[in-house]
C-alpha cells in the first residue's frame, strides 16, 4: 500500500462524519437530503400497494384467515387448547373476541381462533376489549393475514417489473443465489412469507431459466424494510441512464465495479452503502463507502479509484 493510500485511509478512519441511508438502489446522490429528493421519480413505486394493510380488529369477521409462519405460535395459546403444536403452514380462522377478567382488574380479551384441523385455540391478550377495538392494527404473532397476501397477489400477479436486487432464492432449493439486477421479471404469484418478511414473491426471468422468489414487506412501520419500491421498478432503469456505456451497464447488472466508474454507477451496481466518510483536501475530495460485507469503495472527485470486494 503506497503512502497516499495510507494517508487517505487513515484520514477516513479518523473522520467522525458518517451518514447512513435507506434510499432505493437507483438513488445516485449519497446524502440523506439527496436521497429524499430523488424519491420523486419513484413516487409511483412508493405509492404502489400503499392501500394494502392489516385490518383493524373492530372489522374482523368470523372466518378471517391467518397463515401460521412458525411453530412458536404454540406459546401464545392456553394450556387447555388442543393440537396447538406443529401449526406452521396451517391456517387459523378468527372466531370471536371474548372479554375476560384479568389479575390487574383492567380486563383482557380472549381471541378465539379455529385451526384448519377444527380445533379451537384461545389467545388471551392483556388489552381490554373496548381498547382493543379502538386499535388501528393488532398482529397475531407468527402469522400473516391472508387478506394482505391476497391483495398483494391480485395487484402483482402476472405483471412485469424490473428487479433491483440481485439476491434471489431458487424456488427448487430455497437457497439464496446472487443473480442479476435491473432486468425484467414476470411475477408468478404472491404467497405468505415468514414472521419477518410476510410476503413471498415468486417470479421468472428470460435471462435466467427457472423459478425464483424474494421476500417482501409492506406498510410504513419500522419493520417495513423491503417494500415494493426497494425491490422493483416499473420502468427500465437503463432508460434513465442512457449516458452510461453498454460495458459499464453490463457490470452494473452483474453487481460488479471497476476503477473509473462514477458514484452513480457504483450505486446502481452495489446499492446504497451503510456508511460514507468524506475527506476534503486542497487537491480533491476523497470519499469512502462501506458495506456490511466488508466491501469498501474510495472515490476521488466522484470517480472510483480504489475498492475492495
Amino acid at each position: 500500500m503506497n503512502i497516499l493510500t495510507r494517508l487517505i485511509l487513515s484520514s477516513l478512519s479518523a473522520l467522525t462524519l458518517a451518514s447512513c441511508f435507506t434510499g432505493i438502489e437507483s438513488t445516485p446522490k449519497i446524502t440523506s437530503g439527496d436521497v429524499r429528493r430523488r424519491q420523486t421519480p419513484t413516487a409511483d413505486e412508493e405509492n404502489f400497494l400503499s392501500d394494502v394493510g392489516a385490518t383493524r380488529p373492530s372489522l374482523w369477521t368470523a372466518g378471517k384467515r391467518f397463515y401460521v409462519t412458525d411453530n412458536k405460535i404454540a406459546i401464545l395459546f392456553t394450556v387447555n387448547s388442543d393440537n396447538k403444536n406443529d401449526l406452521a403452514g396451517h391456517e387459523l380462522m378468527f372466531k370471536s373476541f371474548e372479554p375476560v377478567s384479568s389479575l390487574t382488574g383492567e380486563g383482557s380479551t380472549d381471541i378465539v381462533l379455529t385451526s384448519d384441523r377444527g380445533d379451537d385455540l384461545h389467545y388471551t391478550v392483556n388489552i381490554p376489549y373496548d381498547r382493543l377495538m379502538k386499535r388501528q392494527r393488532f398482529d397475531i404473532p407468527f402469522t400473516v393475514e391472508r387478506s394482505v397476501v391476497d391483495s398483494v397477489n391480485a395487484a402483482m400477479s402476472g405483471n412485469r417489473y424490473y428487479i433491483t436486487t440481485p439476491k434471489w432464492y431458487d424456488s427448487a432449493t430455497d437457497k439464496e443465489i446472487k443473480a442479476l439486477r435491473h432486468i425484467p421479471v414476470r411475477i408468478g404469484g404472491v404467497a405468505p412469507g415468514n414472521s419477518v418478511y410476510p410476503l413471498k414473491v415468486t417470479f421468472s426471468s428470460d435471462s435466467i431459466p427457472g423459478e425464483y422468489y424474494i421476500l417482501m414487506t409492506y406498510g410504513s412501520d419500522k419493520a417495513s424494510t423491503r417494500n415494493f419500491n426497494k425491490l422493483f421498478a416499473f420502468d427500465n432503469p437503463r432508460d434513465r441512464y442512457r449516458h452510461i456505456t453498454d460495458h459499464t451497464w453490463q457490470l452494473i447488472i452483474h453487481s460488479k465495479i471497476e476503477e473509473g466508474m462514477t458514484r452513480d454507477e457504483c450505486h446502481l451496481a452495489l446499492g446504497t452503502p451503510n456508511a460514507v466518510k468524506t475527506v476534503p483536501t486542497n487537491a480533491a475530495v476523497y470519499e469512502q463507502w462501506s458495506y456490511d460485507d466488508g466491501v469498501y469503495l474510495i472515490f476521488e472527485d466522484n470517480i472510483l479509484t480504489r475498492f475492495r470486494v
